[in-house]
């Protein structure tokens, strides 16, 4: 098959890093995975007073965050949302983690190696690489919150960043573009990682109707599900990306078919909304 050569990013909730590493945060009774992904990822219970993500062993609270205050708070406005959805583990990822996570990012290597993928068509491969985004990049005045369920086999997350500047709607703009021309050209492909052969499927799920969706989120959100099937198993994601006014939210799961699904997709909208809510009310 026709075959290019590339170099694939890490990120958060995106999906060149599951590609590489595989679904993470399978066993919510655990600790975080120590990885890029979720090392200092506090698993505390949601907060039944509505203070949203907590501070569990090893993570970070609220009170420990440099990001502003109106994102730390829709981020835990999110999360409490996760949390009516039966995801009541969940916890801030930490300044540090966040440094270095921005870091791996931006060297475009994965944790200190430098993988090099096989795709097929050829003509998908830059588009692959670029696609991972995480609001993360945008600086240091960003959030991320991670939640797990019992009854998922895999994990949640929010991030929250406010756009500052040309530079960074730049960046969110190119990142739709990859995400448009990957759902418009590249939906069924394949690559090679490590000997190992790989079939790649991505979609655009159906958006929900729901209520509580405001029309400004909904005329500006978009979302791409996608699964990875291998001799090691079949993995599934969903990422949900909306921007409202200068703020971007992105929702995403990774793990079980679960993730994929029509309920999820309706769970992420809801988690973004309460979200984008709370950054109306910080205002």
């Amino acid at each position: 098959m026709t075959s290019a050569r590339l170099r694939l990013p890490v990120t958060g909730a995106g999906l060149i890093a599951v590609l590489l590493l595989g679904a993470c945060g399978s066993d919510p009774q655990e600790a975080a995975p120590d990885d890029a992904d979720h090392a200092g990822v506090g698993q505390g219970e949601s907060d039944p007073e509505g203070e949203g993500a907590g501070d569990g062993a090893g993570g970070a609270g609220a009170a420990d965050l440099s990001a502003p205050d109106r994102l730390i708070g829709a981020a835990a406005q999110g999360a409490q949302r996760a949390a009516s959805f039966g995801f009541a583990e969940q916890g801030f990822v930490s300044d540090e983690v966040a440094a270095s996570y921005r870091e791996l990012l931006e060297e475009n290597s994965l944790a200190g190696e430098d993988p090099e993928v096989e795709v097929s068509p050829e003509s998908c491969a830059r588009p692959l690489a670029a696609v991972d985004f995480s609001p993360l990049l945008l600086g240091e005045e960003s959030v991320r919150a991670d939640y797990f369920a019992e009854s998922f086999s895999g994990v949640g997350s929010i991030e929250l960043a406010t756009l500052d500047g040309e530079a960074d709607r730049e960046r969110v703009a190119e990142h739709l573009e990859n995400v448009a021309e990957l759902l418009e050209s590249c939906q069924d492909t394949e690559f090679t990682l490590d000997g190992l052969d790989y079939v790649l499927r991505i979609e655009e799920p159906d958006l929900q109707e729901q209520a509580e969706v405001p029309a400004e989120q909904a005329e500006n959100t978009v979302a791409y599900s996608w699964q990875r099937s291998g001799d090691d198993g079949t993995t599934h994601a969903q990422i949900l990306f909306t921007q409202v006014d200068d703020d971007i939210i992105m929702v995403s799961f990774t793990g079980g078919e679960a993730a994929g699904s029509a309920e999820f997709t309706s769970i992420a909208e809801a988690i973004a909304a309460e979200a984008s809510a709370a950054l109306e009310t910080a205002e």
